[in-house]
């Protein structure tokens, strides 16, 4: 025990200085001053704790500065959003990349409609079959651009000998050139369109319709013309 006023060496159960009777006690101990080596591993710690303070926060940062970056997908557009926004007049036309979305919203309500509105604009019945009969050929040959929009009538005497079947690519392509090009040297839908062998009386103008919406509503779930469908 260690005076702390004379600095006299006292026995460790001393209450008192024996040198100079100054009182010692718990607050006079001088305790031992830490070692050179535990000063040293102290101080290394020291700059360790340092070190990997500072890393994290670089760290942390870097992670915020990604994070901020990233783009926010909680309101996730759908694909092809740029092209989707395509505007749609009877000036300008019908843009290929719309005819899949038109085909899924004639396909909620059934071919049996007589006008639809679809991106502020209304079309016909004839108008749609039109649209979408260009339209699949224009997707089968890998061509962009716009359908023109125009006045169809209606068939003179419609008529179809068959309301269900399965019909192949190359055959439903075939049959949407063959009733786009009738309506182009006509300006009205046809009565009939074969399936096979043209001038048949195979399918009316709303099985066509039908036909057309069940191919490009496949086509915009998978991105590809179906080998075949089924009518109805």
């Amino acid at each position: 025990m260690k005076c702390k006023i004379c600095g006299h060496e006292n026995d460790s159960d001393a209450s008192f200085c024996e040198e100079c009777g100054n009182e010692i006690g718990k607050d006079t101990l001088s305790r031992p001053k830490s070692s050179k080596k535990e000063t040293e591993g102290l101080t290394q710690m020291n700059k360790i704790l340092i070190v990997s303070i500072i890393a994290l926060v670089a760290v942390l940062g870097i992670m915020a500065g990604v994070l901020l970056k990233a783009p926010n997908n909680s309101n996730t557009t759908i694909p092809n959003s740029t092209v989707n926004n395509e505007p749609i007049s009877m000036s300008t036309g019908f843009p290929v990349s719309q005819v899949p979305n038109l085909a899924q919203e004639i396909s909620k309500i059934g071919v049996g409609f007589d006008t639809i509105t679809f991106k502020g604009v209304t079309l016909d019945k004839n108008q749609c079959l039109y649209i979408l009969s260009k339209g699949i050929v224009m997707i089968d040959s890998g061509q962009t651009g716009n359908i023109p929009i125009g006045n169809y009538g209606n068939p003179d005497s419609p008529f179809g000998t068959i309301t269900a079947a399965t019909i192949t690519k190359s055959q439903y392509v075939d049959m949407a050139q063959r009733t786009h090009s009738w309506m182009d040297n006509n300006g009205l839908s046809p009565n009939y369109i074969g399936i096979s062998v043209a001038g048949q009386p195979d399918l009316s103008p709303e099985s066509l319709l039908n036909l057309y919406v069940n191919v490009l509503t496949q086509y915009k779930s998978t991105n590809q013309l179906p080998p075949s469908v089924i009518i109805p």
